[in-house]
């Protein structure tokens, strides 16, 4: 498993609740693809927490950036302290991504939690290749939400808060029917939740699931080995129990079982 040390380049803040870390990594950005992780060592070596799967999305110009709010776990409230010119210790990259929309015009983004960096990658990479882009995004209040500003004009950008305070009032699951009929293919990072309700619904708008039209990434804050030694990650699909680590983060929700 490759291991690496990179340095922070630029941090800032990009809204009242979000930071933004730039990474010079050349070789892992030439490789990294939206969905796959990284194993971050998030302390100082006498420390023992296990290293944090983390998702940076590649710029294109040898650096990595990484999106990030408070958070209570100790080693990504830690990740959240570096300053510019430290070094961060990383293994990886590891796992398989989202695929690539071949043949495809019209694709939804779909999220209710933070983890929104292997999203962000494709918006990018499909707002590139002139394909048309919604990405949804669900939480408790609007200062929860990804910053719209720092959103391409070309992205269509949809919201659903529970307080109502921007966009819809209610879960991003209400946004998914009219979404659904309209994408092409479907990216999501989110809940278990939200992954039940994207197949329910897509059942009840196109009559069946299809293949390789609905993708999720599965994420659990700690993938302790990353190489399927351990065990701990498995997920029950209709292939069989598979390794979120190795065959995984992102699966077709098609073969998931609910």
């Amino acid at each position: 498993m490759p291991q690496t040390h990179v340095t922070i380049i630029h941090k800032e803040t990009i809204s009242s609740a979000w930071w933004q870390l730039t990474i010079a990594a050349p070789d892992l950005a030439s490789s990294l693809r939206p969905g796959q992780f990284l194993l971050l060592r998030c302390a100082d070596p006498l420390t023992c927490y296990l290293r944090r799967p983390i998702f940076p999305m590649p710029l294109g110009d040898g650096t990595l950036s990484l999106h990030l709010r408070p958070d209570p776990d100790p080693g990504l409230a830690w990740l959240l302290t570096r300053q510019v010119g430290d070094t961060l210790d990383v293994l990886g990259p590891l796992g398989n991504g989202f695929p690539l929309p071949h043949g495809k015009r019209n694709l939804l983004l779909v999220s209710d939690n933070q983890r929104l960096d292997p999203l962000l990658g494709l918006l990018y990479q499909a707002i590139a290749d002139n394909l048309s882009v919604t990405l949804a995004l669900g939480g408790s209040r609007a200062v929860n939400l990804y910053p719209l500003a720092t959103l391409p004009r070309a992205v269509e950008f949809q919201a659903a808060t529970l307080d109502g305070s921007l966009g819809h009032r209610g879960l991003v699951s209400d946004l998914l029917p009219n979404l659904l009929a309209w994408a092409d293919i479907v990216y999501a990072s989110g809940s278990d939740a939200l992954y039940h309700s994207l197949k329910s619904q897509t059942e009840q708008i196109r009559f069946a699931v299809p293949p390789d039209f609905l993708y999720g990434l599965f994420a659990p804050p700690l993938l302790p080995c990353g190489v399927g030694t351990c065990l701990a990650c498995g997920l029950e699909t209709r292939e069989g129990t598979k390794l979120i680590c190795q065959d995984g983060p992102v699966f077709d929700l098609y073969c998931v079982r609910a």
